[in-house]
């Protein structure tokens, strides 16, 4: 009978094969390191704090814990490697490995949700804010053209796209050209349009590209900074619509100024006058030397015989540009007479550039505020351009060359033959004291007047020849000015 009892029952049975361990499945589990261990193997009561038990038997059950985990690894290598939760299908790894990709969180006020989007898949502001519309439904374009708003359909409130660029300052979107918007921006941000006016007057009308609308008779009928796009400053024809002759809308001409710190106002005076007679739309964008160095577009240091900041950045332009259609550079010193129409009208397709080709060689040794004087062949044909950005040619105006190649390798276009040169009448660069009128020839006449030797706004030269127009255009732009602030 006490063979059938069942307390030998219990002691027949092998306990530790259904006893739980932390060991490896299939493992030894007369090995120490496959089971639990106390309480007291891994803290010292005495000293009341844990450590480590270091003995040979642990030595040897880890080594050969390794070795049979080796082999469990040796005896699946013919199973295809999973890499992450779920499995990504190998094409589709291979293509996100090869593609650029730069994503940046959307916020839009009032909204308790983020989205993100990836800046490289598109190569516009127009194409963004397409999929801005697209991102939230609840948003429509509003005057897609000239606004670049996005309004709230439900509740009626209307969004400025801003951005947080490296520095963590809040700009509105367009105010660079694309490619430095996407190397710069780290947020976007959909902001309430009455919340970014303060923002808009802060950038200044130096930082942002800015929009002019304008009549054809030349008087002004709508003035404001762009919330989109640098494709933004339109010269509207009579009917207060930018479009062509059939009616559909036409792309902006691209025009860029240099500009220098020390010639502020005669950047704002040169622009206002090419907005004020412009009849078609226009792009305008100031070449800023410190932001391109902020960009990584432009490190080179600064020569002696540089006299202005956009000595060497100017043949940025067709780069700017993203090597598309035409694209006008030009220096701030310029006194615009004419409508910039007539200027592109005499683009022809078949030259790299277009620009006056002038006979030129300074007499005087300094120019401006004191800076030397240079003389060089081609002298002053590089201060106003006209680029077939498209062109082959151009395509080697690259930051690289810019901020390597010198100076006369880029100002006598070097990079070009001399049947690649297109000739402009001298009257879209008319130099002061070198170019004259002719009373009895109405075609002399300045329609681009050029103060390469110095203007108005520096005190040494107040008197100079044509300085009375530049005075008359700087009062009246002033008063354009105080008026918007009102």
């Amino acid at each position: 009978m006490a063979k059938n009892s069942p307390e030998n029952d219990v002691t027949d049975l092998n306990l530790t094969e259904t006893e739980l361990t932390l060991g490896l499945p299939g493992g030894n589990r007369s090995q120490k390191s496959g089971t639990k261990r106390g309480f007291s193997e891994t803290v010292d009561l005495n000293l009341g704090r844990s450590r480590v038990v270091e003995t040979e038997d642990a030595n040897l059950a880890s080594r050969q814990s390794e070795n049979e985990i080796s082999e469990a690894a040796k005896s699946s290598t013919s199973k295809a490697q999973v890499v992450g939760w779920p499995p990504v299908r190998s094409f589709r790894k291979s293509i996100i490995l090869k593609k650029s990709c730069k994503y940046v969180k959307v916020a839009v006020d009032g909204a308790p949700y983020l989205r993100k989007v990836d800046l490289e898949m598109y190569n516009s502001y127009q194409q963004l804010l397409g999929a801005l519309e697209d991102l939230f439904s609840c948003f429509t374009i509003r005057n897609y053209l000239s606004e670049r708003k996005l309004m709230n359909s439900v509740s009626g409130s209307e969004y400025l796209p801003t951005y947080e660029d490296r520095d963590g300052d809040w700009m509105l979107v367009g105010d660079v050209p694309w490619k430095m918007f996407v190397e710069s921006c780290k947020r976007l941000r959909l902001m309430k349009s009455f919340e970014a006016i303060g923002l808009a007057l802060n950038l200044g009308s130096g930082m942002a590209t800015l929009v002019e609308i304008v009549k054809s008779n030349g008087e002004e009928v709508k003035s404001a900074n762009p919330s989109f796009e640098s494709d933004a400053i339109m010269g509207n024809l009579s009917n207060g619509k930018a479009c062509s002759s059939n009616g559909t809308a036409k792309k902006p001409f691209k025009i860029f100024v240099g500009y220098d710190p020390r010639e502020d106002l005669a950047y704002e005076v040169c622009r206002y006058s090419i907005l004020k007679r412009s009849s078609v739309p226009l792009e305008i964008t100031p070449i800023k030397q410190c932001q391109l160095r902020q960009m990584g577009v432009y490190w080179r240091e600064r020569g002696k015989l540089e006299s202005t900041e956009f000595s060497f950045t100017r043949f940025l332009t067709p780069y700017l540009a993203n090597y598309e259609g035409w694209a006008m550079f030009v220096d701030c010193d310029f006194l615009y007479l004419g409508d910039i129409k007539e200027l592109s009208d005499l683009i022809d397709e078949k030259y790299a550039i277009m620009c006056v080709q002038h006979d030129y060689a300074p007499k005087e040794t300094t120019k401006m505020d004191g800076a030397v004087q240079t003389v060089y062949p081609r002298k002053n044909w590089s201060s106003m351009v006209l680029y077939n950005c498209g062109h082959p040619k151009n395509r080697v105006l690259k930051p690289e060359l810019v901020n390597s190649e010198s100076g006369a390798f880029l100002h006598r276009f070097q990079w070009l033959e001399d049947h690649e040169i297109g000739e402009i009448p001298f009257v879209w660069n008319f130099l002061v004291g070198h170019n004259k009128v002719v009373e009895s020839n109405p075609s002399t006449l300045p329609k681009a007047i050029h103060y390469t030797l110095g203007g108005p706004w520096f005190e040494s030269w107040k008197d100079c020849e044509f300085g009375d127009l530049w005075i008359k255009e700087m009062e009246e732009y002033k008063k354009a000015m105080e008026k918007k602030e009102e």
